[in-house]
């Protein structure tokens, strides 16, 4: 003998039941948005502040705050390379909270050193922010005004040149091994953690030599503590107009550096599409633009796609680099 249980007060007692548990599932799931919602957006910058990542990370940094009316603040995290910051986010929650502000270094990392994450599979592309050209530039003490005579007196005083890096496998490290390999140059690479502190020794004379965005070399050109030899961009830039570019020199480099933010793998796909159409909104606003402009960089905003190929173009050309100049970790 079988018993219906399917009643009508069953049934109105069922649904009103599911309903309960329904309401109570909808109202954590929005508890929970509304709790991720309030936390600040953390952009790791993997390198010390002064740099030029600093400066674009802050820059993005206050555009997205006032766009998505949420805080978000910059934490630096200086160390091998942009590695240690990488591996960070790499291992962070993959919920929208943590984002990885990278540049050209971001790229050349894996062409030379065992990374405890893979730089393809470990992020997911959030938006290209720009690309500034690069300058080669001296202390003001140097008895140098040319890229031809900085080559000249560097091979007649061999072993007390040095040049300031950004780090092992920074952009300065693998731009500045491809110079001496074209020109012969002979200068010593000292390695810091950032650019800032290679730029603030640079300008106090401790090392000769830097090569690195036009957008973090403003302040000490403006003091006169360092002079501008050479741009190392495809164009002279409007800012400088009477700096020659290295090709105009005779010298084959030609060396930018650009900025990204990156999220977590797994990182939800809706999350990252509106951190995308947000960052290129900011990169429309005129204030951006200005700045940018104003260090001699551009804004380049790119579909999630676009910067995802952009990637790995840029992955595979420094990977030639590293095996044509022999870079390696010491």
């Amino acid at each position: 003998m079988s018993i219906d249980i399917c009643t009508s007060g069953n049934r109105r007692q069922f649904n009103k039941t599911l309903g309960a548990v329904l309401a109570t599932g909808l109202s954590l799931t929005t508890g929970q948005a509304l709790a991720q919602e309030s936390k600040p957006i953390r952009i790791v910058v993997p390198f010390a502040p002064g740099g030029s990542n600093d400066i674009v990370g802050r820059s993005m940094a206050q555009q997205l705050s006032t766009r998505l009316k949420r805080s978000v603040i910059v934490d630096n995290m200086p160390g091998a390379g942009g590695a240690i910051g990488s591996s960070t986010v790499a291992r962070s929650e993959p919920d929208g909270n943590t984002l990885l502000l990278i540049s050209s270094t971001f790229t050349m990392n894996a062409s030379i050193m065992k990374l405890s994450y893979d730089p393809v599979n470990s992020f997911t592309p959030v938006a290209m922010l720009g690309i500034g050209p690069s300058v080669i530039v001296v202390a003001a003490s140097l008895p140098v005004n040319s890229i031809k005579e900085l080559i000249d007196y560097s091979k007649k005083n061999p072993g007390k040149v040095f040049f300031g890096s950004a780090g092992v496998a920074s952009f300065q490290h693998f731009a500045i091994e491809l110079f001496k390999l074209r020109t012969g140059a002979d200068l010593t690479v000292v390695h810091y953690k950032g650019g800032g502190p290679a730029l603030m020794d640079l300008a106090a004379g401790h090392v000769h030599v830097s090569l690195g965005s036009l957008i973090q070399m403003q302040t000490f050109l403006r003091a006169g503590k360092i002079k501008l030899l050479g741009v190392a961009g495809a164009r002279r830039v409007d800012l400088i107009p009477d700096v020659p570019t290295l090709k105009e020199t005779g010298v084959d480099v030609e060396v930018s550096n650009w900025w990204g933010l990156l999220a977590p793998a797994g990182t939800p796909a809706s999350v990252v599409d509106r951190l995308n159409r947000e960052s290129n909104a900011a990169l429309a606003e005129p204030d951006m633009k200005k700045r940018f402009a104003s260090e001699g960089a551009d804004p380049m905003p790119m579909s999630r796609a676009e910067f995802e190929k952009f990637m790995a173009e840029e992955t595979a050309k420094w990977a030639k680099v590293a095996r044509e100049t022999g870079i390696k970790i010491e």
